[in-house]
């Protein structure tokens, strides 16, 4: 998290800061720490009550959206239902509008098959996490081709795999959740393998610190709902026009009458179509910043590419 904080703070029309500015300087200063440090001082300790985090995404400094991070601890998947931190975790995944699955590159610097499979996904914490995918079904929020719930599944430590081709090791991150990609799922998902530097694998105390698509997630996240902004959009747009097709085709008598109106609705438009073709505008330039058509994202298991036009 503290990675992907400063990944977007320069280099970017987009930023992404903390609501806090007391939460913003301190998340800096622990990345700060792990970029000069080394040893046991190098890495911040692993988190033991959940936070929650709320940001604020911009664009040309000028504010996009808000959300919530809820920062839990990983261990809380093994406890049982009645303890308190796997309530929290519960409640909020119900209610949110995406998920971040991690998967340590540690359990994939080997190929995945049929002997190993299991092991994997009890290791990772896989199993556990198709479980919260689950829940949503039951709470009527399963995803649909005209709601965006994008989800990313992350290879963290990628600097494990680097002796792996990536399609395979793309292939293997399907086999740990099959459902996310089987046909007419409705399940919009990105695999994308991230790493704070290749030398960490072997030397975490003092190897460099060489960060590497630690942003794609998050502008992922965002061009979800930026494209969903637009087909509303579009769809506003439909409707006035069809409303001022009606005025506007009607005897001269019902347009003097409906004048005001046909002027009201002729501004609307204006308007819509402004903000329709600035969306257009901002999606186009996140996707061609972030390099989004080569990345990997599936909609229903089919993987689909990313238009930069």
């Amino acid at each position: 998290m503290v990675g992907m904080y400063t990944a977007t703070q320069g280099g970017s029309t987009f930023s992404f800061k903390a609501t806090d500015p007391d939460e913003g300087v301190r998340l800096t200063a622990v990345w700060s720490t792990i970029v000069y440090n080394s040893g046991d001082d190098r890495w911040p300790p692993t988190t033991d009550q959940p936070k929650i985090y709320n940001f604020e995404l911009c664009y040309a400094y000028k504010p996009l959206m808000e959300f919530e991070w809820l920062d839990y601890r990983g261990g809380s998947m093994l406890d049982l239902s009645s303890d308190d931190n796997v309530r929290i975790l519960k409640d909020y995944a119900a209610q949110s509008n995406g998920f971040f699955f991690c998967i340590s590159g540690k359990y994939l610097r080997d190929p995945v098959t049929e002997a190993n499979l299991q092991e994997i996904a009890v290791d990772s914490q896989a199993n556990l996490m198709s479980n919260y995918l689950q829940d949503l079904n039951l709470n009527s929020t399963r995803p649909d081709q005209n709601k965006s719930f994008p989800i990313v599944i992350i290879v963290t430590m990628y600097d494990y795999c680097y002796h792996r081709d990536k399609r395979e090791l793309i292939e293997d991150v399907k086999k740990i959740f099959p459902p996310l990609f089987a046909s007419n799922s409705g399940w919009l998902v990105m695999i994308c393998p991230v790493t704070l530097g290749k030398e960490l694998a072997q030397n975490s105390d003092n190897g460099k610190i060489e960060p590497k698509n630690l942003d794609v997630p998050v502008a992922f996240v965002l061009y979800s709902i930026l494209t969903e902004q637009v087909q509303i959009q579009q769809e506003k747009l439909r409707e006035i026009e069809d409303r001022l097709d009606d005025l506007e085709s009607s005897n001269r008598v019902n347009q003097w009458i409906n004048r005001a109106e046909i002027k009201k609705l002729n501004k609307s438009f204006e308007q819509a179509d402004m903000q329709f073709k600035k969306t257009i505008e901002m999606i186009n330039i996140l996707a061609r910043e972030q390099d989004l058509s080569s990345t990997d994202i599936y909609l229903s298991g089919k993987r689909i590419q990313i238009d930069l036009n």
